[in-house]
């Protein structure tokens, strides 16, 4: 994850697409093919562990960004036999249409027990047999602020904001210097993180309806979702440089606007916005003490926050080979994700028994990780949580309530319809 929407080396991604002869692409014609959305800071991260990690054979790592789905439907000699794939909840589906390869079940567990949190057996597993193994954790339910603007805000301490004292500090914030919240919206997950962590917040029993299959899009808690995202966003002046600038901001930018362009107060990121915050702070001169962690806030005071799990996991094409299953066996060793969490950071450890040194923003999550019980839901849900689902209805009712002025009632309704259409047309 990315930041996923970075450009893509065009060298990498029209090899895959038009599956043509693998002298194109760079690397060893024998190798592993690995295929990742991760670019930037993320890709280079990765790039460590294959080196620290005593890989049995040569690896040639694909970076295809938001592409990542070419890496399923290519074919020749020049497909991926590994993908790392960032929508776990893709792995049924893909199973059932004859694309991935079963992996040994000794990777989940073995005589020393089961090496992953149960959420994710869910994903990984299809009638029985393991498909994917987890890789990267993420924690998608934070918020990062900057410590020392808060502090003269007069907004109160970040860990007891509900989703009310967003909605009141971003109307307080519009005409000041700084904004509440800044916001990556060219990056069409940063937008569906957003609206999931509302709707757990608001009903926990609604998100898990619609991660379980049940999608009944127009009902109360969607709607008072969607209703405070009309809050957040149709505000004027409420973003940093209006929707248009949002709409133009990547992930990493959003971050960057709080600790580095001073731009906002805080950001919603999850734990991979590690390696970017400790890069903005970096430029400025600044102490990494000037950043803080806190959960995402709660619907209401009396009510729990919202917990949702993210990541990636290793999947096997249906092409690959017993050389590809040595590297998935290698990558899930226990400690090869560290050179990643503790040079880097921006990672958690899916594997139960990883021993690693996080950082202070990071280590609170990482020890808690494995009992939070909800999934990504947009990685659940298929094409309906995808760029031409969810993705564009969130952007539009992004720009419809803000650069457009237009209404949140008649947007939300426009923003469930389509949603209920789309779902209608999937099934």
């Amino acid at each position: 994850m990315r930041t996923r929407r970075a450009v893509l080396q065009t060298a990498a991604v029209v090899p895959l697409l038009v599956a043509c002869s693998p002298d194109v692409l760079l690397g060893e014609r024998d190798a592993v093919r690995i295929a990742v959305a991760w670019s930037g800071l993320e890709l280079a991260a990765f790039r460590s562990v294959l080196e620290a990690t005593a890989l049995p054979e040569a690896i040639e790592v694909v970076p295809l960004g938001d592409e990542i789905g070419t890496a399923l439907t290519a074919r020749g000699r020049s497909a991926p036999d590994i993908v790392m794939l960032p929508q776990a909840g893709q792995v049924r589906g893909l199973v059932a249409q004859g694309r991935l390869r079963e992996v040994p079940d000794t990777l989940w567990s073995d005589p020393g027990g089961v090496r992953y949190a149960e959420q994710w057996r869910e994903l990984c597993y299809y009638q029985g047999r393991l498909y994917g193994v987890p890789f990267k954790a993420s924690g998608k339910s934070l918020v990062w602020y900057d410590r020392e603007a808060i502090g003269r805000s007069g907004l109160g301490d970040p860990a007891q904001w509900t989703v009310p004292d967003w909605l009141a500090g971003v109307r307080e914030c519009a005409a000041s210097p700084r904004r509440l919240l800044a916001l990556g919206a060219a990056d069409g997950w940063v937008l569906t993180d957003l609206f999931e962590n509302l709707l757990l917040a608001q009903s926990p029993a609604v998100y898990r309806e619609l991660g379980s299959g049940i999608r009944n899009w127009d009902v109360g808690p969607v709607r008072a979702t969607f209703e405070q995202l009309g809050g957040l966003w149709g505000i004027r002046s409420g973003l940093p440089g209006g929707v248009g600038t949002a709409l133009t901001r990547q992930f990493a930018d959003a971050v960057r606007d709080v600790f580095e362009h001073r731009r906002a107060l805080a950001v919603a990121a999850p734990d991979f916005a590690e390696p970017v915050v400790r890069d903005a702070l970096r430029r400025l001169g600044r102490a990494e003490e000037a950043a803080a962690v806190v959960p995402f806030p709660r619907a209401e005071p009396d009510r729990e926050n919202p917990r949702i799990v993210g990541g990636d996991v290793m999947v096997l094409t249906r092409s690959a080979g017993p050389r590809a299953e040595a590297v998935v066996a290698a990558l899930a060793a226990d400690q090869a994700p560290v050179p990643w969490i503790e040079q880097v950071g921006g990672f958690l450890g899916p594997n139960l028994r990883t021993r690693a040194h996080y950082s202070s923003w990071s280590a609170p999550t990482a020890e808690a990780l494995a009992e939070w019980p909800d999934f990504d839901l947009s990685d659940r849900l298929g094409a309906v949580g995808g760029r031409d689902g969810l993705w564009r209805v969130l952007t539009e009712f992004l720009i419809t309530v803000g650069d457009r002025g237009g209404d949140v009632g008649i947007a939300t309704d426009t923003a469930v319809g389509t949603l209920s259409r789309f779902e209608r047309g999937w099934r």
